[in-house]
């Protein structure tokens, strides 16, 4: 069956500070968080069975791509290169509660059923126009590349990190040779660090006033984001700076955005050419506490509130449609009220009616 047949949406209108906000919510006939990826022209998903399988949907078809223990949950990824898409395995979901537990990481072409598995361990990526994968091994401290275009080339990073077991660094490869990556010091302090595969050695670009504020990382295409945010009271501040890739120079950036409040951050750049996605701290606006997804012009700085939800927590970018979770229910940030009118998540194939 073509999926467009499975999906609706439906708006929900709300209501806030008297501004009206509406974002198309994914209603499907199968339970919403079996679907682990649908693809950007639709023509394919993966979802997941209690069971413990991940099957491949395509238009009259449905194989098996992976087989777990019964519970098993997966996250598939991948990049706007659509070249290659990871898939983490997470064989005791229920029964391991730890977020440092490994899983299971397989790699596959775009939208293909064959998988082979390239390592363990959390928060896997596609770099680079997809010819590497980066990997974190949290019990080890180590950032594992494995580069897709030679076989055989792979090398690790080393963090220093001895005080914080569940920090996650931030990692975007500026060209084959040179890595920036976060890490913590002895005081759990946040550093950006650029490392130099010919040399082997680490250099320290930017440090944290103190272990308060934390550092990520977003590119896409040449271009390059380091969002700075407090975490604490005691460090109120917040920052998104831009850089070129190709040309990178720590004291050359671009301040696109700053604000004297601490945002979420989880900084998403790469759905589109002149907007980042961010969580942003809407306290001023509201009165109290309160975090919204926001969407930031990278040309003209301007910053424009996308939800009235009151507490967003994450963003997710499933092949550039931007899902926002929230108390059981899914919505779209992204998507042009013309294309919701369709009944349909999906672009609709004529040639697969």
């Amino acid at each position: 069956m073509v999926l467009s047949k499975y999906t609706s949406i439906f708006f929900l209108c709300m209501a806030s500070l008297g501004a009206e906000i509406k974002l198309p919510e994914i209603a499907t006939k199968q339970a919403t968080n079996n679907l682990r990826f649908i693809s950007k022209d639709g023509k394919f998903s993966f979802y997941q069975r209690r069971s413990g399988s991940l099957l491949l949907s395509t238009n009259y078809n449905v194989e098996e791509v992976l087989k777990g223990k019964e519970g098993s949950q997966y996250k598939v990824i991948s990049s706007p290169a659509q070249k290659y898409q990871l898939i983490e395995q997470n064989e005791n979901f229920h029964t391991y509660l730890s977020i440092r537990k490994l899983n299971n990481i397989y790699i596959s072409k775009y939208g293909q059923k064959k998988v082979r598995k390239i390592g363990e361990g959390v928060d896997a990526r596609l770099h680079f126009n997809d010819t590497w994968v980066s990997f974190f091994n949290p019990y080890m401290m180590t950032i594992n590349f494995v580069g897709l275009k030679t076989l055989g080339s792979s090398f690790q990073i080393k963090l220093q990190n001895t005080k914080n077991p569940y920090f996650i660094p931030q990692r975007v490869m500026l060209n084959d040779k040179s890595v920036l990556f976060t890490d913590l010091n002895g005081n759990a302090t946040s550093g950006l660090i650029e490392f130099n595969r010919n040399t082997g050695k680490s250099n320290l670009l930017l440090k944290a006033e103190n272990e308060f504020s934390k550092y990520e990382l977003c590119a896409h295409s040449d271009n390059l984001y380091i969002g700075s945010f407090g975490i604490r009271s005691i460090s109120k501040y917040s920052s998104i700076t831009e850089y070129t890739r190709s040309n990178f120079n720590i004291s050359k950036g671009r301040i696109i955005y700053d604000s004297k409040f601490n945002d979420r951050g989880s900084i998403i750049c790469n759905s589109s050419d002149e907007q980042i996605y961010f969580i942003q701290n809407t306290s001023a606006a509201n009165g109290e506490e309160s975090y919204e997804a926001a969407t930031l012009n990278t040309k003209t700085k301007k910053v424009s509130t996308l939800s009235n939800f009151k507490w967003v927590s994450s963003i997710i970018n499933m092949d550039d449609k931007l899902i926002l979770p929230y108390h059981g229910k899914f919505y779209l940030l992204n998507s042009k009220q013309a294309q919701t009118t369709n009944d349909s998540l999906l672009n609709k194939d004529e040639g697969s009616k």
